[in-house]
């Protein structure tokens, strides 16, 4: 049987402020990659981040988790060298960012 892979998504304020955890949220979230493009789409965001984040959109940093039991996270930043496409649906609580950059990372030497 496979093993099953937690994935978590933090929206940050370039500053260090987080705006969004999924995994404390409990808010579903789909990363694809769409031509040069990384695309996230979050569901049941709560209005107030939602428009917190569509505030604050040229000044955030995304990371992306995925573990699996017994293993090492696998971490990537996610952000947008000019600025994230956002799209805010305050009545659907659907929060859509585009961003155009995608780097591997590790805490090993920080």
């Amino acid at each position: 049987m496979p093993e099953l892979v937690n994935k978590r998504l933090l929206i940050k304020q370039v500053i260090g402020r987080l705006l969004l955890d999924t995994s404390v949220s409990g808010c579903p979230f789909i990363l694809e990659q769409d031509g040069e493009r990384w695309v996230v789409t979050v569901r049941n965001v709560a209005a107030h981040v939602g428009a917190e984040v569509k505030r604050l959109e040229s000044d955030l940093n995304l990371f992306y988790f995925e573990e699996e039991s017994g293993s090492d996270a696998r971490k990537w930043w996610l952000f947008d060298r000019d600025q994230p496409e956002i799209e805010w649906d305050e009545a659907q609580h659907l929060l859509k960012l585009s961003l155009d950059s995608r780097v591997s990372y590790t805490n090993e030497k920080v």
